[in-house]
């Protein structure tokens, strides 16, 4: 019998490559829910059994009758933060109470395993000390503030009912197939667009903000661990360790795109000063793995996707 999966927000980036990297093993069957607001089943393998519905529809017997069988979940859809699609109900509404109902259901279910993503957002640091699991998260956003009640929701539930759970605190992922959710966009996709029109990048203030990118190929791998490895009941931050400054990475945006050097200065924005980064070490420690993919080979990857989309 195939091991079956249910992948949430299966449409969007990360789901969409998550999706492609399970069905490496033939054994596997995956059902995918999106609602479409953001995501693209374009992305998705054609074997992914697609349900377009939204996870705010669905009550706690809905999932029960969708989970029959299931046994690993991987919980990635959520209210994105900066989206301009959503309002402050909404995002509780996905990111809280949604999850609830599903983690309970997955409980009554038996599913062996539910991975649940979170993000760097729940620390809610801007550093410069470098972000690790033992922090006591102290979020600045409703969007922080909603996945750290997510990873207290799974707590609570296999408490109540038994649940093994694992959950990934997402650093800045980057890939190919990345598109602008609700109308936000990272800087890596930003500036591409700018470079592949002919216009210069832009950094605003000093350019020595720095970020943590892993990028998605990695982070699939990392979260597919999360969902077949013995170890359960973790919570690890999906992180590189390194600390890119918006220069450096600019720097090598431009080289990538044939146009080194070509930026413009903009104003200080609300990350000047920052140092966003995670510790990788306890996952590293835990699972035997490391992010691997150099910042230079992720964006060339990037690049080729973006032009080959642009022709």
């Amino acid at each position: 019998m195939p091991q079956r999966i249910l992948v949430t927000g299966a449409a969007g980036f990360i789901g969409s490559h998550l999706c492609k990297h399970l069905l490496r093993d033939s054994s596997v069957e995956i059902s995918g829910i999106d609602n479409l607001r953001s995501g693209d089943w374009s992305r998705t393998p054609e074997i992914v059994k697609r349900v377009e519905r939204d996870i705010n529809e669905f009550s706690e017997a809905d999932w029960r009758h969708i989970l029959e069988g299931v046994e690993v979940v991987y919980h990635l859809a959520a209210e994105k933060y900066n989206s301009s699609k959503s309002t402050p109900e909404r995002l509780l509404a996905t990111n809280v109470l949604a999850t609830e109902r599903l983690a309970r259901a997955a409980a009554k279910a038996e599913v062996k395993r539910f991975v649940f993503t979170s993000s760097l957002y729940a620390y809610g640091s801007l550093g410069p000390e470098t972000m690790t699991e033992s922090n006591l998260p102290e979020p600045i956003t409703l969007y922080g503030a909603s996945k750290v009640m997510g990873e207290h929701i799974l707590r609570s539930v296999d408490r109540e009912l038994g649940l093994s759970w694992n959950v990934a605190r997402l650093f800045f992922i980057y890939g190919p197939r990345q598109h602008a959710e609700g109308g936000y966009k990272s800087v890596i996709i930003t500036n591409f667009e700018r470079l592949l029109r002919g216009e210069p990048a832009v950094v605003f203030g000093d350019g020595q903000q720095s970020l943590d990118y892993v990028y998605v190929d990695d982070c699939v791998e990392a979260l597919s661990l999360l969902g077949s490895s013995d170890q359960s009941r973790k919570l690890v931050n999906i992180a590189s360790g390194k600390a890119n400054s918006v220069n450096d990475l600019t720097e090598e945006m431009t080289s990538i795109a044939e146009q080194s050097g070509k930026w413009t200065i903009g104003p200080a924005d609300w990350t000047a000063g920052s140092r966003r980064v995670g510790d990788p070490s306890l996952f590293e420690r835990l699972f035997d793995w490391r992010a691997s993919t150099p910042i230079q080979e992720g964006l060339r990857n990037v690049h080729r996707w973006m032009s080959e989309e642009s022709r």
